[in-house]
């Protein structure tokens, strides 16, 4: 199925539009330019308001403004009602046509107030080979939409270039399950699951009239199924949440690589200042001490020549033995008259008198000179050895001093880097991107602790079930009058087993289905052949892009190859589902790189060969090169140009 045509009337800035997609020769390629305000990302608005009756990517600006053109506002007289009408031409495989109207009236009140909505009408109209028209409208048509795109899964069919890359970014896991769960029909299994529980618990309520004993264990069993059932839902909001976060992590890496981490450089910085502060007072203190050392040592250091030659006479003096030993006279004078040595105790002998006598006599001939330099000889020595570690002490206190003024200028450096580091950053965003990433990865292991617990807490009460079946049947054995009853309750046992292992299979399958295409599609299409090796999707549905060297490298890929990646999805989405529905990019190079724009340009090119593609640019985006690559094999080109007044826009054909 592809698209014919889009019409539009009064819808936003198109008054009166005609948008021709018919496959004229080339590829079923269609390029759409159109500078910012002429209404560019609204035909994508578009598609999605004719199919679904809301407009998804609306600009905040365009918000604020009513969906009817603002030119038809301006010119109502108010009489009559104003209409805006969008219409989707559609044309299958075997040639019929279905062509979606969606309308709404206006009754314009003023031309400075918003008009108000009178009614509203959504229909299908859908043209057999014979030329019969079948018209169905509004929960009939709704339906048909679903079957051209299902509403759940636009998103990968009317993308968002903008967010293109972003696809596996937010909330992967939950969206590619989702998809899964929407190809799968899945939801048709659940109704039979949910009829077959329903009557199971029928049938046992039925056969718990017969006997006291089989109702207690089928209350019992009622009750640990229920709780098995909330297990599960619990299970799976925390596998959401552990995905979520797990996405938003590295959406936050994304957004923080090559940004530098502020709250560390932030805490370093101000432990910078307080070493800084130690640093300085230690510094002034031993300044102070080195002063003080200088201020007691000054005097003596001023005089030393003088003190060093005095202690050169005494040393001369006693080496020419001028100089007498230093004895008291009156404790000589008082030992002679006592005959008693004063200082050991002991009667003086003649010898020792005689010796006495003698150091009395050497005293009396010294002279008061060379008393007075035995008298200072003590302090000038005393004062001499001071001086002489003063040197060293002097030489250690400026080293420490060096020292501190050193670290001081390490620390001057290490800061002035901080701030230039910091410099043009915005440092309370990213101070909120490592707080947000924080709290995203504390949720991640919250809920991976809870999903451990819960796990366990599931496989208890599993075993407690199985053991309760087995006493249900055991009690129902023994009532011979429920024989149909229990044949009914293994049949719908069975059954309800049936279901969902086959829910599961399919599930599986098509998760595995999706999988394989994906990693075909990337890999012929990725300009980086040797640089990746595989695209998985594991069971809890989480996408992933091995290198070739073995790590997952979803999170360092480039936007380009991002969205490389889900455009394959999306392909491999189209193919295993069997929804021949076209491709609608708007911006789909707004976020790769000059150098990658061309070979996304080739593989988007390769694409519509064998799918209707609609690409919409800005005509900064639609580079030469570019435009040198797809042009000459599009079927159509078209040019939005804004009138003069900014009220209308009008589709030129190139």
């Amino acid at each position: 199925m592809r698209i014919e045509k889009l019409v539009l009337q009064n819808y936003r800035q198109f008054r009166h539009a005609e948008l021709d997609f018919s496959r004229t020769a080339g590829n079923d390629l269609h390029i759409i330019r159109g500078m910012n305000g002429t209404g560019k990302t609204n035909i994508l608005n578009a598609f999605n308001w004719c199919l679904y009756g809301d407009e998804p990517h609306l600009a905040k600006d365009s918000q604020q403004l009513p969906r009817l053109n603002l030119g038809c506002i301006r010119d109502s007289d108010g009489s009559q009602n104003e209409e805006v009408r969008a219409e989707l031409w559609l044309k299958t495989r075997d040639g019929n046509y279905l062509v979606f109207e969606r309308r709404e009236s206006y009754r314009v009140q003023g031309h400075d107030e918003h008009p108000l909505v009178q009614e509203r009408s959504f229909e299908a109209r859908v043209t057999d080979a014979k030329g019969n028209i079948k018209i169905l409208r509004d929960e009939e048509a709704a339906y048909c939409a679903e079957r051209f795109v299902p509403r759940l899964m636009r998103e990968f069919f009317l993308f968002d270039g903008e967010r293109l890359d972003r696809y596996f970014k937010e909330a992967t896991a939950q969206n590619i399950r989702h998809a899964v769960f929407e190809l799968s029909q899945i939801h048709l299994l659940e109704n039979l699951e949910q009829k077959l529980d329903a009557t199971l618990k029928d049938v046992r309520r039925e056969a718990g009239k017969a006997s006291p004993a089989i109702e207690q264990s089928r209350e019992r069993l009622d009750t640990l199924e229920n709780r098995l059932g909330d297990l599960d839902t619990q299970r799976q909001a925390c596998i959401d949440q552990v995905n979520l976060s797990k996405d938003k992590i590295a959406e936050y890496l994304e957004m923080l690589r090559g940004v530098p981490d502020v709250a560390t450089l932030e805490a370093e910085r101000q432990g910078l200042g307080e070493r800084r502060k130690q640093k300085e007072q230690l510094r002034a203190d031993k300044a102070a001490q080195k002063r003080e050392a200088l201020f007691q040592s000054g005097m003596s250091i001023g005089v030393w020549p003088a003190m060093d030659q005095i202690l050169q006479i005494i040393d001369q003096k006693r080496e020419d033995n001028e100089i007498p030993p230093t004895v008291d006279k009156g404790l000589l004078d008082s030992i002679l008259r006592d005959h008693l040595c004063r200082i050991c105790g002991r009667a003086l002998d003649e010898e020792s008198t005689r010796h006495v006598k003698q150091l009395a006599e050497e005293v009396r001939l010294s002279s008061a000179v060379l008393r007075e330099l035995v008298n200072m000889e003590n302090a000038l020595r005393l004062r001499a050895d001071t001086l002489s570690h003063f040197d060293a002490q002097l030489r250690e206190m400026t080293s420490e001093i060096r020292e501190y003024e050193t670290e001081l200028d390490a620390i001057e450096r290490r800061k002035n880097e901080i701030d230039r580091e910091l410099e043009g950053y915005n440092i309370h965003r990213i101070t909120e991107w490592h707080k947000e990433r924080q709290n995203f990865e504390n949720a991640r292991d919250t809920n991976q602790r809870k999903l451990g617990m819960l796990d366990a807490q599931r496989d208890g009460l599993l075993v407690q079930i199985r053991a309760l079946k087995a006493s249900l049947d055991k009690e129902l054995k023994k009532e011979t009058k429920l024989a149909q009853l229990r044949k009914e309750i293994g049949f719908c046992a069975s059954a309800l087993e049936v279901v969902r292992q086959t829910k599961h299979s399919i599930m599986t399958q098509t998760r595995r289905e999706i999988e394989s295409e994906t990693k075909a599609l990337f890999m012929d299409f990725a300009w980086k052949k040797e640089t990746f090796r595989d695209v998985h999707i594991d069971d809890d549905y989480g996408i992933h892009l091995m290198h070739s060297m073995g790590y997952d490298c979803l999170g360092a890929a480039s936007a380009a190859e991002r969205e490389l990646l889900a455009l394959s999805f999306t392909l491999a989405l189209h193919k295993v589902s069997g929804f021949d529905s076209p491709i609608v990019i708007d911006t789909p190079v707004a976020r790769v790189s000059d150098e990658h724009r061309v070979n996304f340009g080739r593989v988007l090119l390769e694409v519509s060969a064998d799918k209707q593609t609609v690409l919409l640019f800005t005509p900064a985006e639609y580079s030469q090169d570019l435009a040198g690559v797809i042009d000459r094999h599009s079927s159509n080109r078209l040019e939005l140009k804004l009138s003069s007044d900014e009220n209308e826009a009008r589709v030129e054909v190139l």
